[in-house]
């Protein structure tokens, strides 16, 4: 396992933009350099508003995979705007119709919610598709999708060809907003923990993998590599698959590389994303990793493959608890 002191050097002073106040929140847009080339990495910064001035407990919030790319962080927070108008009937659908960001700072958190490569402002230009992708020169919302859900493998394969993965991209990316946070005024960097649900719990495995956290919380995304290989890897983003992985270790491994860092791991019963037994294996695999400590909780929810407001609320009182 890394540790924090690895990219210290990756720490792009952040450009601050609008503020705002609204709802209990007191927001920050921010804007960094990203470590490769591309537009800068757009954020936004949360904070409880009668607790604005205070050092606290911070959450590095992964948006998720959703099949949508035109938006990233919108999808589980709202900036000086308000909620981003594409995503209502996506919350409608897999959050309970809930910013899952408010929820953590109404608990008291300091949240960053970043963009990572190829979402939201961090998305491929639209001239950059190839022109079969494209139909016409202008860009919408609707189209982009079509074009992005098949350029993802393009990425992918040119990433492999590269000695690289789509994962390994996105792990860069946010080790460099991890760092960021660390940075930030009014945050305990001693008390940082990350969250992510479906292609943003991936995320925080891999951020697991590679640097320290107080705390991580992984929902609707553990299973094993063979349960994918069985029958759902066309329902599983590359954001969980990097060539070469499963030669060296299971998923479940990635995860629990960072033992002791107390985990929570939030399963679905009925995520048709993974099979049950595969999702069983990868929870015995944790518990056994975790042996002889405390630090790991597993859940389990009957539900499908979404981020609920029970499962949104265990998070938030698990993340009060531990960090």
């Amino acid at each position: 396992m890394g540790t924090s002191s690895d990219l210290h050097h990756d720490r792009p002073e952040p450009v601050v933009g609008r503020t705002w106040r609204r709802d209990g929140v007191v927001g920050t847009e921010l804007t960094w350099a990203t470590p490769e080339q591309g537009t800068p990495t757009e954020a936004w910064f949360l904070k409880p508003a009668d607790h604005a001035g205070d050092v606290l407990p911070a959450v590095l919030l992964m948006h998720g995979h959703d099949g949508l790319k035109f938006y990233g962080k919108e999808k589980v927070s709202d900036g000086p705007d308000g909620p981003a108008p594409g995503v209502s009937e996506l919350r409608k659908q897999g959050y309970d119709g809930q910013s899952v960001a408010a929820g953590l700072v109404d608990a008291g958190f300091a949240v960053l919610v970043h963009d990572v490569f190829p979402w939201g402002s961090r998305r491929i230009s639209w001239a950059d598709f190839p022109d079969r992708a494209r139909k016409a020169a202008d860009m919408n919302e609707e189209r982009y999708e079509v074009a992005a859900r098949e350029h993802e493998h393009g990425i992918a394969k040119a990433a492999a060809l590269t000695g690289s993965s789509l994962a390994g991209k996105v792990l860069r990316e946010d080790l460099v907003a991890l760092n960021v946070l660390r940075g930030l005024p009014g945050v305990d960097a001693a008390r940082i923990a990350t969250t992510g649900f479906s292609g943003g719990g991936a995320r925080v495995a891999h951020l697991l993998a590679a640097t320290d956290v107080k705390a991580a919380v992984i929902t609707a995304m553990m299973s094993t590599f063979a349960d994918i290989a069985d029958g759902h890897a066309d329902d599983t983003t590359w954001l969980m698959i990097t060539p070469g992985l499963p030669a060296v270790c299971d998923w479940p491994a990635v995860a629990a590389s960072a033992a002791p860092t107390p985990l929570l791991v939030q399963f679905a019963q009925h995520d048709s994303h993974f099979g049950l037994a595969g999702m069983r294996d990868a929870d015995a695999a944790l518990a056994q990793a975790y042996s002889g400590t405390d630090a790991l909780v597993t859940q389990w929810f009957d539900d499908r493959h979404v981020f609920t407001a029970d499962m949104q609320g265990a998070v938030t009182d698990w993340l009060r608890r531990t960090v």
